[in-house]
């Protein structure tokens, strides 16, 4: 990708995650302000949708270590790493979601801060920090590849990177776009790895919308296999994957989203991978 590409990237990531990611969410449960309750009733909404984060995150055992989170979206987990003891720092492209985790940081006097950046250009020396989380970010970047590299380049030697990106054989993959999806399976078999990348807007939206309806401007899917092998590319010495999320468009409608999540079918094409690679 040219530098030009990656700058109108940039550009339009800035403008788009401006609006903070669940605002939606946040809008149809009545959550208009940022006071406490109103900020506690969203995190409580938004850890049961998402029952298994904690499991991925695990924020009991970064107490004390220095933490990046990469992507912040409202400041749920943000302000859970800083709450569990985390020596905290935010980083996303978008001022809007800096501003809400630096509010957050202030109104619960916890320490910590947040800085607006990109991942691919981070702000920071090598080996700064013992984790970095990026829940649902990595993907939008234009360069999953070197976002990944940047993580591995700010981990101190036995570091944690936690991560979730959108899953390339997911079943929603399969129903809205199955013929990228049997090309990518295709080039897999053929020995590629890597994302997919350059789907149209309206693939783009089944994912992620402003307030517009419009698509996120950039977003990557991957295999397992192709993960672990950026893994190994940036110099990780171990990774494991883990597939989550579904939801009850399709046939799904019949159960519960809650049922669901309980099946064995999230592991098998779940939308989301989740990652775990050490240094």
């Amino acid at each position: 990708m040219t530098a030009d590409v990656q700058d109108h990237i940039d550009t339009a990531n800035n403008a788009f995650w401006n609006t903070l990611c669940g605002t939606t969410f946040a809008n149809s449960i009545g959550v208009t302000d940022d006071s406490p309750a109103s900020l506690g009733r969203f995190d409580e909404w938004f850890f049961k949708l998402y029952p298994y984060l904690e499991d991925h995150v695990r924020s009991n055992e970064l107490a004390g270590k220095r933490v990046l989170e990469v992507g912040l979206g409202y400041g749920s987990v943000g302000q859970r790493l800083a709450q569990a003891g985390a020596d905290y720092m935010g980083l996303d492209i978008a001022d809007g979601p800096v501003e809400m985790m630096r509010h957050r940081l202030r109104q619960a006097k916890l320490p910590g801060d947040a800085t607006c950046a990109s991942i691919l250009n981070p702000p920071f020396p090598p080996a700064s920090f013992d984790a970095v989380i990026a829940i649902g970010c990595l993907h939008h970047t234009g360069d999953l590849k070197g976002a990944i590299a940047q993580c591995r380049r700010l981990l101190k030697p036995g570091g944690r990177l936690t991560m979730m990106v959108y899953y390339a054989y997911s079943y929603r993959q399969w129903g809205q776009a199955k013929a990228e999806t049997r090309h990518y399976l295709l080039r897999e078999l053929m020995g590629y790895r890597g994302v997919v990348a350059g789907a149209k807007a309206a693939h783009r939206a089944a994912y992620d919308t402003d307030l517009e309806g419009n698509a996120a401007p950039h977003t990557d899917w991957i295999s397992q296999t192709s993960l672990r092998r950026l893994f190994r590319d940036a110099g990780f010495r171990s990774s494991s994957t883990k597939l989550e999320n579904i939801d009850q468009a399709g046939f799904h409608k019949d159960r519960p989203r809650e049922e669901w999540l309980e099946t064995m079918w999230p592991q098998i094409w779940g939308l989301d991978l989740y990652a775990t690679a050490e240094t």
